[in-house]
């Protein structure tokens, strides 16, 4: 049964970008409706499985009730996943994402649980179908961050949500997607707020570095000599 919230309840943010407080907690039907349709689903009835959580989640959504809803939407992508349904797969990230009054957490939190697949797959055609699926459920969030981290060295936290529309939290979501996936490197301190991009180096790439950059200046140095000593000489003949 569902429980009626109180003062402590969470807030989430919509796709339209209004702030909402839950109004019902749909934990405990979540917790016994989820298993269910597992279970359907590796019996083979995955359309099922996943009918029977898309009916429950349009009642958390509408409860603002983000911790289940985004249980929900993580579940049916997993389902698709175990399964090896593709098709059902982007069907229904496309589907869950574009809902009326979608909470923005839920959403972040199935593409994160997402990207996990990218790397799984094999066959490309598959897996360039899966990108171009979460890119457009990303609205190109993801091309922004992978720019940043190609052109920044380090941003705070608070101007990288500025710039891809986010919230702080939502923004930590989508970087942490792709920090696990290995598409960029990033460290986050959360005490300053830093984000830094620029991987360190290695010891011996220092030491290489800094070989190359003495024996650059050491031939400099010698050019420069060379030059000076024969404007000396020619100064002499004259």
């Amino acid at each position: 049964m569902a429980n009626t919230t109180d003062e402590r309840a969470e807030r989430a943010e919509r796709s339209d970008g209004k702030m909402v407080k839950m109004e019902v907690d749909y934990s405990s039907t979540v917790d016994l409706r989820i298993p269910e349709c597992e279970r359907m689903a590796k019996e083979g009835k995955l359309q099922e499985a996943v009918e029977g959580l898309l009916s429950l989640e349009k009642q958390t959504r509408t409860a603002s009730d983000m911790v289940s809803t985004s249980r929900i939407l993580v579940a049916v992508v997993q389902m698709c996943h175990e399964a090896k349904d593709w098709d059902a797969l982007n069907e229904n990230i496309m589907l869950l994402s574009k809902r009326r009054s979608q909470l923005k957490q839920a959403v972040a939190k199935m593409v994160q649980e997402c990207y996990k697949y990218v790397d799984e797959v094999s066959d490309l055609a598959i897996k360039l179908r899966l990108i171009d699926t979460l890119r457009t459920v990303t609205a190109g969030k993801v091309g922004n961050i992978r720019i940043m981290a190609k052109y920044y060295t380090r941003i705070s936290m608070k101007r990288m949500a500025n710039l891809l529309d986010l919230s702080i939290d939502e923004s930590e979501e989508f970087l942490s997607s792709l920090v696990v996936n290995k598409t960029i490197y990033a460290k986050v301190d959360r005490l300053a707020g830093i984000i830094n991009f620029q991987r360190p180096k290695d010891p011996n790439d220092l030491l290489n570095d800094w070989s190359h950059k003495l024996n650059s200046l050491m031939s400099l140095v010698n050019k420069t000599t060379h030059l000076i000593a024969k404007e000396e000489m020619i100064h002499n003949l004259q």
